[in-house]
């Protein structure tokens, strides 16, 4: 009784654990009266976002992407191996939360959720043997807290007989401007050491941060805090999460694509756009002209436009210096490899461990993936992903990745270790956003000086707490508000999270 009576009244202050961010005035207009021409250069989620709204309110619209295949972080592609076979391979990113209100009304829109599957558990994996499971954990705010003890994450009377350990209630009192302007400066690492966390706790917290491609030294505690607050203190959705139970290409790309065509979208693919310019209040993207131009690459495609671009520094030095002091991370990499050994068909489909050197997830990709699974089947094998989110500071060799990989799966999985390898694949990537400390204050928003040019991408600033996919989806739909608004146009709704803590 006295449960149900906390989870209401913690709903209520949490505004229901969804709030409409603008409200759109459906006496105005939704398409424009004679089209407007808008490029957008990117195709990841945040230029899909702009492009399919403003192309089904009439706007004419042209979509530049460098690679060879639309969806940036979630894109999918062709890789070939010796024996004449192939796969389809991706980032690795594979996590779909339900508190993505924006980006989930158009994945529901192309019909992409259908796709969509539930993770059994979020689970965590200790060097000592430990399991640390959110699957029976409390998912109500402030309750999954105290749920965390009553699972075994940490015991009470370290936390209530260490007064250094209360400072964590700032993350129940996450604030945009107060967080930033206090901890913005400390890294999460330091925080921690101040707070005196048990060491279970730091674990959690560790495993959490790295998510964010950052090691605990150099990832903000603001950012930390703000991301927190986002997957876990201002919902009740919980850590459990759904992922695509087939290739990215077939379950939303091909989806986004067939409604971009729909709505008269020219995707241009393999254009490294070298020529942008801007003249008499119009922009030339290639050789074409355009009313509107919307910057939609990641913080590295985005750098290297601004640095070719003169106009932006001549138009605005504010504009200019925020870019280029945009950050990429230090590195990820994911390692999938094709074994002749199945393993832990017992665990969830993807499980997080306490990183010795670069393993920080194993992903059991046969026990989701349909090609993955009829492999698997055919040869008794079994195909895993290894995630690395913030590679070591010192660089190595891919071959030193990969035997780093491998080694950390065996610790955990010994019964691998005379496996042999059929296939594998590694990436190594150089291309997401930084978070770490010093950047929020010089980190852009959607709006520029510059009339008409726009940004977006999860490097953004939106005024919301949105992170990684929903952070970039929803950065582009509020530059083609920006846009719509201008025309007297009905803007599209955006939801969010609550945008402070709960004791904020």
């Amino acid at each position: 009784m006295l449960r149900s009576f906390l989870r209401s009244k913690i709903k209520n202050r949490l505004s229901g654990y969804s709030i409409l961010i603008n409200q759109p005035d459906p006496t105005k207009p939704k398409s424009v009266p004679s089209a407007k021409k808008v490029a957008v250069v990117g195709g990841g989620l945040a230029g899909i976002a702009a492009a399919s709204l403003l192309a089904e309110r009439g706007f004419k619209v042209t979509l530049f992407e460098r690679n060879h295949y639309l969806g940036g972080k979630v894109g999918c592609w062709d890789v070939p191996f010796e024996d004449g076979n192939m796969t389809k391979m991706d980032h690795g990113f594979h996590a779909f939360f339900r508190h993505y209100y924006n980006l989930r009304s158009f994945m529901e829109k192309i019909g992409a959720t259908k796709h969509l599957k539930t993770i059994d558990d979020y689970l965590v994996l200790a060097k000592d043997g430990r399991h640390f499971s959110f699957k029976n954990v409390e998912t109500t705010p402030v309750l999954n807290i105290l749920s965390l003890g009553g699972n075994k994450f940490f015991k009470f009377r370290d936390l209530l007989f260490n007064p250094p350990s209360w400072r964590m209630g700032e993350f129940l009192e996450y604030d945009e401007a107060k967080t930033f302007a206090k901890y913005d400066s400390s890294s999460f690492a330091e925080f921690a050491r101040e707070a005196s966390l048990p060491d279970s706790l730091q674990l959690i917290f560790n495993t959490f941060a790295r998510a964010f491609f950052a090691p605990a030294d150099e990832l903000s505690a603001a950012e930390l805090m703000k991301s927190f607050h986002f997957f876990y203190l201002s919902h009740n959705h919980g850590l459990l999460y759904d992922y695509f139970d087939t290739d990215y290409q077939e379950a939303l790309i091909q989806p986004a694509i067939r409604h971009l065509i729909q709505h008269n979208v020219s995707i241009k693919l393999d254009r490294d756009v070298e020529e942008r310019r801007h003249d008499n209040d119009m922009f030339t993207v290639g050789s074409e002209p355009f009313d509107y131009l919307i910057l939609a690459a990641d913080v590295v495609g985005t750098k290297s436009i601004c640095a070719n671009s003169p106009w932006i520094r001549t138009s605005s030095e504010k504009t200019y210096s925020e870019l280029m002091s945009l950050k990429a991370s230090g590195g990820y990499a994911v390692y999938r490899i094709w074994l002749d050994k199945r393993t832990a068909a017992e665990l969830p489909v993807f499980i997080i461990t306490e990183k010795h050197e670069v393993l920080d997830s194993v992903t059991f990709y046969h026990q989701f993936d349909r090609s993955a699974a009829e492999w698997a089947q055919g040869s008794g094998g079994g195909v895993y992903e290894l995630h690395c989110y913030a590679l070591p500071s010192d660089a190595l060799s891919e071959e030193a990745v990969k035997a780093a990989f491998l080694a950390e799966l065996h610790f955990y999985f010994p019964e691998l270790q005379d496996a042999k390898i059929i296939y594998n694949h590694l990436q190594l990537r150089h291309d997401f956003s930084a978070f770490y400390t010093n950047l929020n204050k010089s980190r852009p928003g959607f709006t520029t000086a510059i009339p008409n040019l726009y940004l977006a991408g999860d490097w953004v600033k939106t005024g919301i707490p949105a992170m990684l996919m929903e952070g970039a989806y929803t950065s582009g739909i509020m530059c083609a508000n920006s846009i719509l608004t201008k025309h007297g146009l009905q803007e599209e709704p955006v939801r969010s999270v609550p945008l402070r803590g709960i004791f904020a």
